[in-house]
């Protein structure tokens, strides 16, 4: 069977399952009389099922302020739970053991709102899981229609229709739940962690239907139904929390190891000893024919190699440092060819950052592979422009081209620089370049990306 068909099957049987078989249980031992009045020993699990959720809750908020990679996704799934069972129908009923009376109309009403807020979040978070994006106007006018559709429940619900809303409001989300998912099938594999949420989030429709259908008068309460939806959400709910910590954890080792394998293999693809050498025998030979000129040679080779080791410390640079490496780079060629080589800078935006040294390269590859510095006019032009939400750089040189596909895999600087991008900004820069042409290449960079990774 093909994975959307499993998909599709796995999503409607969990509803139709955990969503319809309780209230058919329900209806048929509540038309019996069986099991509706108030029971101290059942609620007493009921709430240590509860007391269970509040404690990976305040785990979960001490690791928010502990470690960097907060669980807030997790935590306000664990807060929302918490609100469903705590105005589930059990719930009433042990309030009963001690003469409370709180009102259906009331107790309903708020079942339905962590309904909504738990459910919403199950979505939210496979969102978060894989990073999926959702157009704004979509999200307020689906927002929009559930407020709408809430306070109408809240009204009808007083008159006792408000289960009629309830099916409406859970159709909907299921409905908005599995386009979600299905979006994810169509560009990811789908992981363990996403099917225990829908699990999850079916169980919390179910228990809501029971809760509905119960407040609005349809059948009496009966005891133990939300504590079975309750223990296995918590079930369910523990497997996400520790499946997440672990992908977390894994995910931030992984980083951590491409970081410094990323930084080493860029200082040492910018500083290579053949470079450093070739440098010295250059600076040594503009000595013997101008002594202010090796001076400046020197001061220009010094500055580059300081801030070379310097810059690695940080994963992102002000952009501006990074346009400061370029010049003393070109400066410092320009000092050694005959042909000198026109940098131009057409900067009408500088308020980002960008990995370090990550620019320069296709500075050097316009002059190693486009042969801009056999151009009798050579020149290179950087230009950088917001466009949108985003920041475009741009490096262009009027040289011979050359066949993209075929860069050299000694070429350390590209790849580098398109691995910092690729894992700091999560872009991947575009390099077109035609015989005879010349060369462009086109950086895109989305800016709420990288205000984030500068926190």
């Amino acid at each position: 069977m093909h994975m959307k068909n499993k998909l599709l099957t796995f999503v409607l049987l969990g509803l139709l399952v955990a969503g319809f078989a309780g209230v058919a249980i329900q209806f048929g031992l509540s038309s019996f009389g069986i099991n509706t009045l108030p029971n101290l020993a059942v609620g007493s699990v009921y709430i240590a099922v509860i007391g269970l959720l509040f404690f990976v809750l305040i785990v979960e908020i001490v690791s928010t302020f502990k470690i960097e990679d907060s669980t807030f996704h997790t935590a306000l799934l664990a807060v929302c739970l918490i609100g469903l069972c705590l105005f589930s129908t059990d719930m009433q009923l042990f309030l009963l053991n001690f003469d409370i009376k709180i009102s259906e109309l009331s107790f309903g009403i708020l079942s339905e709102l962590c309904f909504l807020l738990i459910t919403g979040g199950c979505c939210w978070y496979i969102m978060f899981l894989y990073n999926l994006s959702i157009n704004r106007k979509r999200i307020f006018a689906a927002v929009g229609s559930i407020i709408i559709l809430f306070i109408g429940y809240s009204v009808a619900q007083y008159y006792g229709y408000g289960y009629i809303i309830h099916l409406i409001l859970a159709l909907s989300i299921s409905t908005m739940f599995y386009l979600i998912l299905h979006k994810v099938e169509k560009n990811n594999k789908i992981g363990l962690t996403t099917y225990i949420s829908a699990a999850l989030f079916c169980f919390s429709v179910g228990m809501q239907n029971v809760n509905a259908l119960t407040y609005n008068g349809l059948f009496a309460p009966v005891l133990g139904v939300s504590l079975v939806y309750a223990v296995l959400s918590l079930a369910m709910f523990a497997i996400v929390y520790l499946m997440f910590t672990i992908n977390t954890d894994t995910i931030a080792v992984t980083k951590s190891k491409e970081s410094e394998s990323f930084k080493t293999k860029a200082l040492s693809g910018q500083i290579k000893p053949h470079f450093i050498f070739n440098s010295l025998e250059a600076i040594r030979a503009l000595y013997h024919e101008d002594v202010a000129t090796g001076d400046k040679a020197m001061n220009l080779l010094s500055d580059f190699l300081r801030k070379s080791i310097n810059s690695f410390d940080n994963d992102l640079i002000p952009f501006e440092t990074e346009l400061d490496n370029i010049f003393n780079y070109t400066e410092f060629r320009n000092l050694k060819r005959q042909n000198k080589i026109e940098v131009m800078f057409n900067i009408d935006y500088t308020d980002f950052s960008v990995p370090p040294f990550s620019i320069q390269p296709f500075v050097e590859n316009a002059l190693k592979y486009s042969g801009v510095d056999e151009m009798e006019n050579g020149t290179i032009i950087i230009s950088s422009y917001k466009k949108d939400n985003y920041v475009i750089v741009e490096i262009i040189d009027n040289g011979k081209g050359f066949d993209v596909s075929k860069i050299p895999e000694n070429s350390h600087g590209i790849r580098n620089a398109f691995g910092r991008f690729s894992s700091t900004l999560g872009i991947v820069p575009e390099i077109k370049s035609t015989l005879g042409s010349g060369t462009h290449v086109k950086i895109k960079i989305n800016l709420n990306k990288e205000k984030e990774n500068k926190k």
